[in-house]
């Protein structure tokens, strides 16, 4: 038990205080007794979530798909080759607010809130990565769930040619291996992982659109 003295200063007067330590302990080591003893009061997080962000009623997750060849149904069945894929999914509550929810592209994994994310070249989407999602249902009790019910469905949608100028018809005029999907889908045959060597074209920081400034 150790005893400490100092002067306390209340306006005109001035105090010596004796003061008496029951005990010592590093910081790190309370908190980590707080934490046991309170718990940690976070949701479950989705398959391939990279970053969560909750403020007030709006929780944002950002999940990443790492490259593959994916079957989609698109005026028939193509069998297409991916680079990293990159979902910003956004909830209201306990909705997902589905008319927010975004999709990118990035040639390396993730490793923090300023790198930059890339417009996809697929149909059904805005130039700044939303959605046309139609009338696609999610479903889960959770949160996670949900977030994961949203990107199965996005990838088991009837993809079509709405929107098409936004991003393919660009992509495809730029990137001579997507200019169609028979080209896109025998590059992919030849070389699984040749869209992490696109120079797809740029959009904005994932920090930036996590907090709707682009």
């Amino acid at each position: 038990m150790e005893e400490k003295k100092y002067f306390r200063v209340e306006g005109d007067a001035v105090h010596l205080v004796t003061e008496r330590v029951e005990r010592t302990v590093r910081l790190s080591d309370l908190m980590g007794e707080v934490t046991r003893e309170t718990g940690i009061n976070t949701p479950i997080l989705p398959l391939g979530c990279r970053f969560y962000s909750s403020r007030g009623e709006r929780s944002v997750f950002v999940i990443e798909q790492a490259p593959t060849t994916r079957q989609l149904e698109w005026d028939g069945k193509w069998k297409l080759a991916f680079p990293y894929v990159v979902f910003v999914v956004i909830f209201s509550g306990a909705a997902v607010s589905t008319g927010e929810c975004r999709i990118f592209y990035r040639t390396s994994p993730l490793g923090g809130g300023d790198d930059n994310l890339l417009r996809p070249n697929l149909c059904n989407t805005y130039q700044d990565g939303r959605i046309c999602m139609g009338d696609v249902r999610v479903s889960g009790d959770t949160l996670a769930a949900k977030a994961e019910s949203f990107v199965a469905n996005f990838w088991r949608s009837r993809f079509n040619w709405d929107l098409s100028g936004n991003n393919f018809v660009p992509a495809s005029q730029e990137f001579s291996q997507v200019r169609d999907l028979a080209t896109w889908q025998a590059e992919s045959a030849a070389n699984p992982l040749f869209p992490l060597g696109v120079k797809w074209f740029p959009y904005g920081s994932l920090r930036d659109v996590i907090e709707r400034r682009c």
